[in-house]
C-alpha cells in the first residue's frame, strides 16, 4: 500500500495517483508512463478558500499538475471572457483557447471542448460542456451547463487531467 502525502489515505501499490484526492503518488518527473484510473467518480470534495475576485489587472495561470505545463492568460486579453479548455480536433485542426493536448489530454480523457471558463461580475466561473469523462472542481463533479465559481488555488480535473488554477497580479 502507498500512503498519499496529501490526504494520508492508503492506495493500492499499482496506483500512480491517489484515488481519494487526485494527488500524484509517484514523482511524475521520474515516471513518464501515465495510467488512467477506470472510475472518475472517486473524489471527495475538499473546500478551498482562495479569492474569487478576478479583475482587469490580474493574470490567470493554469498548471497541468502532472506535466508541469502552464497556460497563462491576462484579464485584458480579448480571449479571457470565454476560455474553452480542451484539445485539438485531429480531423479539423480546430483548437480551444487552452489546448491541453501537450499535457496528455487524449490519454487522460479530455474532450475537444471539455469545459469553459467564463468571466462575469468580477469573477471566473467554470462550466462543464457535457464532457464524456466529467469536470470536477475540488473533487466535486460539475453538472453540465451549470457555472461554478473558480477561486485562486482551485483544482480542476478534466477526465483524469488535474489542473491547478491561480490568479496573480
Amino acid at each position: 500500500m502507498i500512503k498519499c502525502a496529501t490526504c494520508g489515505r492508503l492506495n493500492h501499490d499499482t496506483e500512480q495517483i491517489c484515488v481519494y484526492c487526485g494527488a500524484p503518488l509517484i514523482d511524475v518527473l521520474k515516471h513518464n508512463a501515465t495510467r488512467a484510473v477506470g472510475d472518475t467518480d472517486y473524489e471527495e470534495g475538499v473546500p478551498k478558500w482562495g479569492s474569487a475576485r478576478f479583475n482587469f489587472n490580474m493574470t490567470l495561470v493554469i498548471h497541468a499538475v502532472e506535466t508541469r505545463k502552464s497556460f497563462v492568460l491576462d484579464a485584458d486579453d480579448e480571449d479571457t471572457e470565454e476560455i474553452v479548455l480542451g484539445r485539438t480536433d485531429p480531423d479539423t485542426g480546430d483548437a480551444p483557447t487552452i489546448d491541453l493536448t501537450e499535457a496528455g489530454a487524449v490519454d487522460k480523457g479530455v474532450s475537444r471542448k471539455h469545459a469553459t471558463i467564463v468571466q462575469r461580475d468580477g469573477a471566473l466561473h467554470i462550466v462543464d460542456n457535457e464532457s464524456a469523462n466529467g469536470t470536477y472542481l475540488n473533487g466535486q463533479k460539475l453538472v453540465a451547463h451549470q457555472p461554478r465559481v473558480l477561486r485562486d488555488g482551485d483544482d480542476v480535473r478534466l477526465g483524469h487531467l488535474v489542473l491547478r488554477v491561480n490568479f496573480s497580479q
